[in-house]
């Protein structure tokens, strides 16, 4: 997949090298801050720190990251990873663009697959720590890993991602049965998961239907965006908190959706906004298990909260959902983590308890 060849103006270039040469001095007053007089809640000084780090760069517009940030492609990130740690890595194009990579080997008939969706407001590669973490999962389940490359916004509109996936998802059971494979994804990935479980119980035309044999063994949604209703209160009293702010939810979504839908269309489409679907959509959604998880202190919260309250409620019996909410974190938790090489944070350990049992 070619990268975007985009070419700022002169006051997107000002405003980058301002972002940069100021945040040594505002991460550093954060950090010392939490050092000398840390607040009765603070979540310790590594994490505030990597929260203002990414608060920073998240002050950046994506044509900015993708201009003046030399961000390798989903492919490369993973190749590199492989080459690292010495990994076989296959390469699988798929029907509509989609691209499979097998981080290891390939699996045995039967045996057990991760696919995992990277996150990034659908506008973004995957980063190092999402290969790293996803490879975890795996490790945890004794699964094989899958990690979808799809073509990221703008170059690709919804539901491309969405088709994308399904591609993955039919040619990973030609391989092992439903019950076998465990889908996860953070943020939009953590979208990406619950659109193609919808797509599953309500085909969306143009999308490859699929058909399962028995239900998934267990799918993994971490702080998944859900509603273009943009008005719930933690947009407000998270927002000092999440380094992820309203506006560059906007922004990404502006991207990802079609040209010329508005938000409000946006809303009345389940397919799209996940938590706005009408009531019954996921009744007996087919899967074992489902963990959603989200951070007590990120934008997301009330619609992630929400929507656990409706699995719950819907979900037939047979279907084990858990919902954790992570004391003292930020959006997608577990990727912060990654990048601390951390391993006590709430989000962290209810994912990998999942994975293994």
């Amino acid at each position: 997949m070619a990268k975007e060849n985009i070419k700022l103006s002169f006051s997107e270039k000002v405003n980058f090298f301002w972002v940069l040469a100021t945040a040594p001095f505002f991460v550093g007053w954060v950090g010392l801050r939490h050092y000398l007089l840390p607040p009765k809640d603070s979540p310790g000084v590594a994490r505030i720190v990597a929260t203002t780090l990414l608060k920073t760069f998240c002050r950046l517009s994506q044509r900015q990251m993708k201009g003046m940030i030399n961000l390798p492609l989903t492919g490369k990130v993973i190749e590199q990873y492989c080459t690292k740690h010495e990994l076989a890595h296959e390469v699988e194009h798929l029907p509509n663009n989609a691209t499979l990579h097998w981080v290891g080997s390939r699996p045995a008939k039967r045996s057990n697959v991760v696919l995992y969706f990277h996150g990034g407001g659908y506008n973004l590669p995957a980063s190092p720590e999402h290969v790293v973490f996803a490879a975890l999962c795996a490790s945890e389940a004794n699964s094989s890993l899958a990690m979808l490359e799809y073509t990221l916004a703008p170059e690709g509109h919804f539901p491309t991602q969405l088709i994308q996936a399904a591609e993955a998802l039919k040619h990973i059971l030609t391989i092992t049965p439903p019950s076998r494979i465990f889908i996860a994804g953070d943020s939009a990935g953590a979208h990406l998961s619950l659109s193609l479980l919808s797509h599953i119980m309500h085909p969306l035309p143009g999308v490859t239907p699929i058909k399962l044999s028995e239900d998934l063994g267990g799918i993994c949604p971490m702080s998944p965006f859900l509603s273009f209703d943009y008005n719930k209160e933690s947009y407000d009293y998270n927002a000092e908190r999440d380094y992820l702010s309203l506006s560059q939810v906007k922004e990404f979504n502006a991207s990802f959706k079609k040209p010329g839908l508005t938000d409000e269309e946006a809303l009345k489409d389940p397919a799209l906004s996940l938590g706005d679907a009408p009531a019954g959509w996921w009744k007996n959604c087919p899967v074992d298990r489902v963990l959603l998880t989200m951070g007590a202190w990120e934008v997301f919260l009330d619609d992630c909260k929400a929507f656990g309250e409706r699995l719950q409620s819907e979900a037939s019996p047979k279907t084990m959902v858990e919902v954790v909410i992570g004391r003292k974190e930020v959006h997608a938790p577990c990727l912060q983590d990654t990048f601390l090489k951390r391993k006590d944070g709430d989000s962290w350990n209810a994912v990998m308890n999942w994975m293994s049992f």
